[in-house]
C-alpha cells in the first residue's frame, strides 16, 4: 500500500477527538442510548430488538445466523432468545431442512408488540437520533452509513 493517503496532512491529535472513528463511536452510543431508553419500558434492551425485527423482517433464524449477522457474541444471543422466549415473544421450533437445529421466529405476542408498541417508539428514537438533519440530510447520511457499511463486503468480493 505504497499510495498516500488524501488525510495524510491530519494530525494524528485528529484521532483523538474528532476523528471519523471517534464521531462514529459516540454516534454509535448516542443512538444506543436513545433506543435503550425507548424500549426499557416494555422490560427490552437493544439486542433484544435487534433480534425481533430481524425475525421480522428476515424470517425465522437460527441462534447462530443472528449472532453472525448482527455482530453478537453466540452466548450473549442464547441469553437474549432465552430471555424473549420466557416473555412470549419469540418461539424456538425445529428446522424442517436440519432437524439438529432450532430456528427462532416471532410469536403471535411478538409481532404485535413489536408493529404496535416498539415500532413507534423504535421510530421515534430515531427521529430524536436524527433531529438536527434535514429530510434530505437525513436520506443522505442513510445513504452513506449504507455504503460505508457495504463498501467493505462488495469491495472483498471484487478483490478476491
Amino acid at each position: 500500500m505504497s499510495a498516500e493517503s488524501p488525510n495524510s496532512d491530519i494530525p494524528l491529535s485528529y484521532f483523538a477527538t474528532g476523528a471519523t472513528g471517534v464521531l462514529l463511536g459516540k454516534a454509535g452510543d448516542l443512538f444506543d442510548e436513545l433506543l435503550e431508553a425507548a424500549v426499557e419500558p416494555f422490560g427490552l434492551r437493544s439486542k433484544d430488538v435487534i433480534v425481533l425485527t430481524a425475525i421480522d423482517s428476515m424470517g425465522p433464524q437460527s441462534q447462530q445466523q443472528l449472532a453472525r449477522t448482527h455482530g453478537i457474541d453466540r452466548t450473549t444471543m442464547v441469553s437474549v432468545v432465552d430471555g424473549l422466549e420466557r416473555l412470549g415473544l419469540v418461539q424456538r421450533a425445529r428446522n424442517p431442512d436440519d432437524r439438529r437445529k432450532y430456528a427462532i421466529g416471532l410469536t403471535s405476542e411478538g409481532q404485535a408488540l413489536l408493529r404496535h408498541k416498539l415500532g413507534p417508539a423504535m421510530l421515534n428514537a430515531l427521529d430524536t437520533f436524527l433531529a438536527p438533519f434535514t429530510p434530505d440530510e437525513r436520506e443522505m447520511f442513510g445513504t452513506f452509513l449504507w455504503r460505508l457499511v457495504h463498501h467493505r463486503g462488495d469491495a472483498a468480493r471484487t478483490d478476491g
